[in-house]
C-alpha cells in the first residue's frame, strides 16, 4: 500500500507539471531554471526545482530563479508598441497586479512576453509564466500556478497557502496568460496569493478584466494604420522602398518578407497594403495569417479577397505550434462568442448592423427597451438589462467605448463586425433585426427633418453627423420586402439639412435620386402624396446644390404637378389639414424653381417664383420655405444693386430664423449681409458680420457654411490689403469644396465673383510664386485652424478667437 500511495503521489505531481507547463509546446519559453543553471535539462530542473522547494516534507524557500527565455531571443521581430510597454512598465513598478485585456489576437501574449523581459531585472527571484489556455475548470488555476514553481503538494493541503510559505520574502512576476474563460478561478488565484505575498507582483493578459480591487487594466488596441488618403507616410529610398510609419504596416511587411522573399513596401503597392492592413484592423494575429497567403496569391489579390477575411484566412494560414484558438481568425472570434452570454450575443449581432458606430442610449433601446418610431421610451428594467448586456460586450473587448461631446459612443472593429454579421445570416430572426435597425434609423432623420425649422435644429444636425454611415448603409441597401415606403420617405426630410451641413451634398443627392426612383409617387392617400413630394423637393434641392441641373428639374417637374391656383383659394386658415399641407408643398416648389432660377441668374423668374410662394400663406417650417425665400429675394437685389431693399428683406428674414432658432439661415442671411457692406467699402462692419456667422457655423459644424464664409472673408482680406493672410484661406477652403460634390458657392456666379477677385488681388499683391507658395501652405492645414490663425493676428477683429 505505501508503494502504491508513493506511485500516485508521483503520478499527481507528473500531472502538475504537465498542466503547469502547457504552454510550452508552443513558444518554448516555459523551462525555469536556479541562476547559473541554465545547461541543465527541463526534468532536472523540475525535479531540482521539487528538491528546493520541498525538503522532507517541509516548505522551503527556492532558491532565485530565472525564466530561461531572457537569453534567447524570439523567433520573430516584435514589431511597434513603445507606448504599452512604457505604460506597462511603469504600471508594474507601482501596481501589483496588471492586467493587459484587449481583443482576440490583438497581441497581448506577446506584449506580456516583451514587457516581462524588460522588467525581469527587477525581480531578483525570478519571472515564472503560466499558459491557461487549455485549462477548462475555475478550480485548476490554483495546482496549475503551484505546480508552475515546482511544488509538489498533498491532495490534503492548500497548493496556494503552501506557495505563499515557500516565496515569503521574494521579490516575484507571475505571468498568468488567457485568463479569460477561467475568471473566477483566476480571481481568487490572485487575490489569495497578493494577500499573503506582499512582494509579488502578477501581469495578466486576458480579453476581460478579473475585475478584483487590485487591478490596473492597460487595455492593448490594435496596430495604428494610416488613413487611404494619407498614404504610408514614410519616406522612398533609392531602391524604391518604403520606410512605414505605421506598425501595422511594419508588421505586415515584416512578415510578409518572410513568407515571399524580396517583398518590400514601395509607392506602388501602398495602397493594397494599407487597405489590407484597415481592413484587418491592424489586428497582429491575422495581419500574420493574411501576410502567409501572400505564398498562393499576389498582394492585389489579397487585397481584393480581403472582405471575406475569415474564409481567407482559415487554418491553412496559420502557425503550426500555435494554439488551435490561434491558428485562424474564425476560430479567434468562435471562442470570443462562446465566452458570452445569450444576451451579449444577440447584442453583437444587432450592433453589427452599426456602421461607425452607435451611441450608448440608441444601442440600448435597440438591444433592450421595446423601440415605437417617433417615441423615446422611458428607462425600464429592459434597458437597465440592456445596459448590463452592452457593458459586458465593451469588458469582453468585443466593444470599445469613445466619449463624443460628454456621450458614450460604442465602437466595434470591422473584424468584430464581421463576425457578428456572419453571426447574425444564420439567426432564423435576422430579418426582424434588420428591420430593427433600419426602423431605429429612419425613425432618427425624420425627427430631425421635423426639428429643422425650431431651435433644436444645431442639436439635430449634430446629433445626426455621426449617424451618416449607418444612414449610407440603410439607404443605399436593398430595403426589405416587408418596409413600408413612407418609412424611408419620412426619413428624407432630415437627409436635405444634413448632407448640406455634413458636405456630402453629392452623396445626398444621389440617395434621393435612388429614392425617388425606387418609390414612384403614391396616389392611396393625400398624406402619402404630400409625404412623396416633400421627399422629392429634398431631391430637387440637394440636386440643385450638386450642380445637376437637368436631372433636379426631372425631379421638379415630375413632382409639382399644376395645382388651383391657390391666390383665388380660401385663405390659410379656411384650409383643412390635407390642404393645408398640400399648400405648404406647392409653396415649397414654387420656392425650389425660384431658387434654380437665381442659380441661372433669371432675375424677374427668380423673383417671380418667390413672391408666389409667399402669396400661398402656408410655408413648411421644416423647409425653412418662407425665410428661404425671403432671402431669395434679398439675393436678387443685391444682384441688381438694390442695396436698401436688400437690406430690408434680409433683416426680415434674419428676424424669422433668430425666432425660430434656425441657426443654418442665420449663417447665410448674416453672409450675404457681410457681402452687400462688404461691396459698399464697409470692410470693419462685413468682418464683424462674418465672425458672427462662423461663430454659428461652428455650433452646428458646418463645413459648407465655413467654405462659404471663409472664401467671403479672403476677399475681404484682399481688400483690406493683408494678401499672405487671404492666399492661406483661399488654400485651406480648397480642401473643403474639392471632396464635397458641389460647386464653389453653390453655382452662384454673383458670389463665385468674389472669390475670383480676391485670387486676382493676391496674386498681384504676392507674385505668382509667392501666392502658390502660401496657397500650398493653405493647403496642408485644417480651415478651422487657419481661421483661427487669422483670426486672432488680425487687428480688425480685436484679436478675438472665434468662439
Amino acid at each position: 500500500m505505501p508503494a502504491i500511495g508513493r506511485e500516485i503521489s508521483d503520478l499527481a505531481a507528473r500531472l502538475q507539471e504537465t498542466a503547469g507547463r502547457g504552454w510550452r509546446r508552443r513558444i518554448g519559453e516555459s523551462s525555469f531554471v536556479q541562476a547559473g543553471e541554465t545547461g541543465a535539462l527541463p526534468q532536472q530542473r523540475g525535479e531540482r526545482g521539487r528538491r528546493d522547494v520541498q525538503r522532507d516534507g517541509a516548505p522551503h524557500v527556492p532558491g532565485p530563479w530565472a525564466l530561461l527565455g531572457h537569453s534567447m531571443e524570439q523567433a520573430t521581430s516584435f514589431v511597434g508598441r513603445t507606448p504599452e510597454l512604457i505604460a506597462g512598465s511603469a504600471l508594474i513598478e507601482r501596481c501589483r497586479l496588471v492586467t493587459l485585456v484587449g481583443v482576440g489576437g490583438v497581441g497581448k501574449t506577446r506584449l506580456a512576453q516583451r514587457l516581462t523581459r524588460e522588467v525581469a531585472h527587477r525581480f531578483e527571484h525570478g519571472v515564472h509564466c503560466v499558459e491557461l489556455a487549455d485549462l477548462h475548470h475555475d478550480p485548476s488555476v490554483a495546482a496549475t500556478v503551484t505546480a508552475a514553481f515546482g511544488l509538489r503538494v498533498s491532495a490534503e493541503q492548500d497548493p496556494l497557502r503552501e506557495l505563499a510559505m515557500a516565496l515569503q520574502g521574494r521579490r516575484v512576476l507571475l505571468l498568468l496568460d488567457n485568463c479569460e474563460h477561467l475568471l473566477d478561478g483566476c480571481a481568487r488565484t490572485v487575490r489569495t496569493l497578493l494577500a499573503l505575498l506582499p512582494r509579488l507582483r502578477v501581469l495578466a493578459t486576458s480579453r476581460q478584466p478579473l475585475d478584483i480591487g487590485e487591478e490596473h487594466v492597460l487595455r492593448v488596441m490594435p496596430l495604428d494604420v494610416p488613413l487611404l488618403s494619407n498614404g504610408v507616410g514614410g519616406q522612398e529610398d533609392a531602391t524604391g522602398e518604403i520606410g512605414p510609419e505605421s506598425s501595422a504596416i511594419a508588421l505586415f511587411a515584416d512578415r510578409a518578407e518572410a513568407a515571399c522573399p524580396g517583398f518590400r513596401v514601395t509607392s506602388t503597392n501602398q495602397t493594397a497594403v494599407i487597405q489590407v492592413c484597415r481592413m484587418l484592423d491592424g489586428l497582429p494575429l491575422a495581419l500574420e495569417i493574411a501576410a502567409r497567403r501572400l505564398r498562393t496569391l499576389t498582394l492585389q489579390e489579397l487585397a481584393q479577397r480581403i472582405e471575406h477575411r475569415f474564409r481567407l484566412l482559415g487554418p491553412g494560414g496559420g502557425e503550426r505550434t500555435a494554439h488551435p484558438r490561434h491558428r485562424a481568425l474564425r476560430a479567434l472570434f468562435d471562442w470570443s462568442w462562446d465566452l458570452c452570454t445569450d444576451d451579449e450575443r444577440a447584442a453583437w449581432q444587432q450592433l453589427s448592423l452599426c456602421a461607425g458606430g452607435v451611441l450608448l442610449t440608441d444601442a440600448e433601446q435597440l438591444c433592450g427597451a421595446t423601440f415605437t418610431p417617433g417615441t423615446r421610451p422611458p428607462v425600464s428594467d429592459l434597458a437597465v438589462d440592456a445596459f448590463a448586456t452592452l457593458s459586458g460586450l465593451v469588458d469582453k473587448s468585443l466593444a470599445s467605448r469613445v466619449d463624443v461631446g460628454g456621450h458614450t459612443r460604442l465602437h466595434m472593429l470591422e473584424t468584430v463586425r464581421a463576425y457578428g454579421l456572419e453571426r447574425l445570416r444564420e439567426n432564423d430572426h435576422a430579418q426582424n433585426i434588420v428591420r430593427r435597425h433600419r426602423a431605429y434609423f429612419l425613425d432618427l432623420a425624420a425627427r430631425a427633418g421635423a426639428a429643422y425649422g425650431s431651435a433644436e435644429q444645431a442639436n439635430w444636425l449634430r446629433r445626426l453627423r455621426p449617424e451618416h454611415p449607418n444612414l449610407r448603409q440603410i439607404v443605399t441597401a436593398v430595403p426589405p420586402a416587408e418596409e413600408p415606403a413612407e418609412a424611408v420617405l419620412r426619413a428624407a426630410q432630415g437627409f436635405w439639412l444634413h448632407c448640406l451641413t455634413s458636405g456630402r451634398v453629392g452623396e445626398g443627392a444621389h440617395w434621393m435620386q435612388a429614392i425617388i426612383d425606387r418609390h414612384p409617387c403614391p396616389s392611396e392617400s393625400p398624406e402619402a402624396v404630400v409625404l412623396w413630394r416633400r421627399a422629392a423637393w429634398v431631391a430637387g434641392f440637394l440636386l440643385l446644390m450638386h450642380g445637376d441641373h437637368d436631372n433636379a428639374g426631372r425631379v421638379i417637374d415630375m413632382a409639382d404637378e399644376p395645382l388651383a391656383d391657390l391666390s383665388a383659394a380660401p385663405g390659410p386658415t379656411d384650409l383643412t389639414a390635407d390642404e393645408g399641407e398640400e399648400a405648404e408643398v406647392a409653396a415649397a416648389f414654387l420656392q425650389l424653381r425660384g431658387l434654380a432660377a437665381l442659380m441661372e441668374q433669371d432675375i424677374p423668374q427668380a423673383s417671380a417664383y418667390a413672391l408666389s410662394s409667399l402669396a400661398v400663406g402656408r410655408w413648411s417650417p421644416m423647409l425653412l420655405t418662407q425665410p428661404q425665400c425671403l432671402a431669395q429675394l434679398g439675393l436678387a437685389a443685391v444682384m441688381q444693386g438694390d442695396r436698401a431693399r436688400a437690406l430690408h428683406l434680409l433683416e426680415e428674414a434674419l428676424a424669422i430664423s433668430t425666432t425660430r432658432g434656425d441657426t443654418w439661415h442665420r449663417c447665410y442671411l448674416l453672409w450675404i449681409l457681410a457681402i452687400i457692406h462688404g461691396e459698399a467699402g464697409e470692410i470693419p462692419e462685413a468682418l464683424s458680420l462674418l465672425r458672427c456667422a462662423l461663430r454659428l457655423v461652428e455650433e452646428i459644424e458646418e463645413r459648407m457654411g465655413e467654405a462659404v464664409l471663409s472664401d467671403t472673408l479672403a476677399w475681404l482680406l484682399a481688400s483690406q490689403g493683408d494678401a499672405r493672410s487671404a492666399a492661406l484661406v483661399l488654400g485651406a477652403v480648397d480642401r473643403v469644396w474639392k471632396p464635397s460634390g458641389v460647386p464653389q458657392h453653390f453655382g452662384f456666379a454673383h458670389m463665385a465673383a468674389h472669390r475670383r477677385r480676391a485670387v486676382e488681388q493676391v496674386r498681384q499683391a504676392l507674385g505668382q510664386t509667392v501666392y502658390t507658395h502660401v496657397y500650398q501652405a493653405g493647403q496642408r492645414r485644417a480651415l478651422r485652424d487657419v481661421l483661427e490663425t487669422v483670426f486672432v493676428g488680425h487687428g480688425a477683429l480685436d484679436g478675438g478667437h472665434i468662439q
